[in-house]
């Protein structure tokens, strides 16, 4: 008897034993080992019980029904292993079908070609946790990625559990990605294709290519913390890759910068910065000018000779403007098909903006494409001191107004120069620390800064749109979809479900 009572006791114990162990590592993931050990005791706790119980099992296994049951038993058995066989080889070795409306699980063709032809080993490092807003779509992407070249680790770290690599990877923010390999590192925000494998292709290169900002006439600038300043932008710069510094107007002719940027001088221009651009762009320079209003004219001397006029007012816009706040805080929505804003769809913030126009007669050396317009309903306020802008026929100037454009150099016959080129926006403030944290703010910046380096692997791949389009009902579609729903289905149940009791009450 006593025998019996333990023979139960170590068959429950084993069971519960075996099923925690299978259980634990689903709650804990840290927790393999203690669950190995576990599964362990489990183990031995129903061995032991089948010893105590072994000649009752022989005797009762000779049994028909015992026979047929374990035939049974065993069958299952063996179509659960071939199933889970099937699955398993079909994970490691099984083609694979994208049916998805956009294709969004389809690597573009230059993706395959950087990924095939990797120099070295790249480690990925994303720190998100499940439920996370970016976790998934890392996950679809980076599966893809990991299953196409051997040189590619990826790890997924959640920085709650593991804050110490949070912090030796300098990460504050929920689904970043650190690209790494070798001395470069290089941070992602967000899970898209361009976006990794321009970090694929910029962090498996020794040399980093230059930005510098320039300074000496009153500019924004990179080591100002504060709202109106752009540390957020030589950071962003940073993190992709860039090596970011400064030069003085004296020495921009002799500069090595992929690409120079011009924030916003408030001091005019002298003749010798003048000379010293122009000699810049003669051997090839790459030019970011950004000017607010608040500067004035102090650019006036360089746009000039190249065609390009800023607006004497500010302009305001009623449709596409930030929320119901003053029209002149832009929400820009139209793009050109230009290599930088082809399929780019989120808005861009231009707080107080001036207009750019460009002049052929005078830029004759130059070829013109906008970038970024206002909508038809917005006008160029003339009347700077109004508190609240108010369009005035005759007096204000009608939209729409490109805010940016692109200058790109005419070859001449066999000239063998390299191409150089200037974008010009009509608004600096959307680089700052205060407005760059939008996400169509940092897209463009970066996407411009981008082309300007030469970098055209990030703006070379079209992100794929979400083939999911949500339904949103005015009132009265509203109104319609909560009588259906609420009323109407429910009633109609309950007359089919009184129907059907009456009909079977009367048999």
């Amino acid at each position: 008897m006593e025998v019996t009572r333990l023979a139960t006791s170590l068959g429950a114990v084993g069971l519960l034993l075996t099923i925690g162990g299978f259980s634990l590592p689903l709650l804990a993931l840290e927790a393999e080992n203690m669950a190995s050990i576990i599964l362990g005791i489990g183990t031995l706790c129903l061995l032991g019980y089948v010893g105590i119980h072994f000649q009752g099992l022989v005797k009762g296994s000779r049994k028909r029904s015992a026979r047929l049951g374990l035939h049974s038993i065993l069958a299952i058995f063996l179509a659960a292993l071939a199933v889970g066989l099937t699955n398993f080889l079909a994970d490691k070795h099984g083609p694979e079908w994208d049916f998805s409306e956009t294709k969004n699980f389809t690597l573009s063709r230059q993706t395959y070609q950087v990924l095939r032809a990797l120099p070295r080993e790249v480690n990925i490092h994303v720190f998100t946790r499940d439920g996370s807003p970016g976790y998934g779509a890392y996950q679809d992407l980076l599966t893809t990625y990991d299953k196409e070249s051997p040189l590619l680790t990826v790890e997924f770290i959640d920085p709650e559990r593991h804050p110490d690599k949070a912090k030796a990877y300098q990460v504050t923010r929920i689904d970043t990605a650190v690209i790494e390999s070798g001395p470069q590192q290089i941070y992602l925000q967000r899970a898209s294709e361009a976006d990794m494998t321009n970090a694929l292709l910029r962090v498996t290169r020794d040399i980093k290519k230059g930005i510098a900002f320039t300074t000496g006439h009153s500019e924004k600038s990179i080591s100002n913390k504060e709202t109106p300043g752009l540390s957020r932008a030589a950071d962003a710069l940073n993190k992709q890759g860039y090596e970011v510094n400064t030069v003085n107007w004296k020495n921009i002719h002799s500069s090595q910068a992929a690409a120079l940027i011009i924030p916003s001088p408030t001091e005019s221009l002298l003749p010798e910065d003048v000379n010293q651009i122009t000699q810049f762009l003669r051997n090839g320079g790459r030019l970011l000018i950004l000017n607010d209003p608040s500067s004035q004219n102090s650019l006036e001397p360089l746009l000039s000779q190249w065609g390009i006029h800023l607006g004497v007012g500010i302009l305001a816009d009623e449709q596409d403007r930030l929320g119901r706040g003053s029209p002149t805080a832009l929400m820009v929505r139209t793009f050109t098909t230009h290599d930088i804003t082809e399929n780019f769809t989120t808005p861009i913030i231009f707080p107080v903006a001036r207009s750019v126009t460009f002049d052929v007669a005078q830029g004759k050396q130059w070829d013109y494409e906008p970038l970024a317009h206002t909508s038809a309903k917005s006008w160029e306020e003339m009347t700077l001191t109004k508190t609240e802008p108010v369009f005035d026929e005759g007096l204000d100037p009608k939209g729409p107004f490109a805010v940016a454009g692109v200058l790109t150099s005419k070859r001449v016959g066999q000239d063998l120069k390299p191409e150089s080129a200037i974008i010009i926006v009509g608004n600096a403030a959307f680089a700052t620390n205060g407005w760059l944290t939008y996400p169509g703010n940092i897209d463009f910046f970066l996407k411009t800064m981008a082309w300007l380096a030469k970098e055209e692997a990030l703006v070379s791949l079209t992100p794929k749109e979400p083939a999911f389009h949500p339904f949103v009902p005015n009132p009265s579609q509203e109104q319609s979809l909560v009588f259906f729903q609420v009323l109407f289905l429910p009633l109609l149940l309950l007359f089919l479900g009184l129907s059907v009791w009456k009909r079977r009450r009367s048999l």
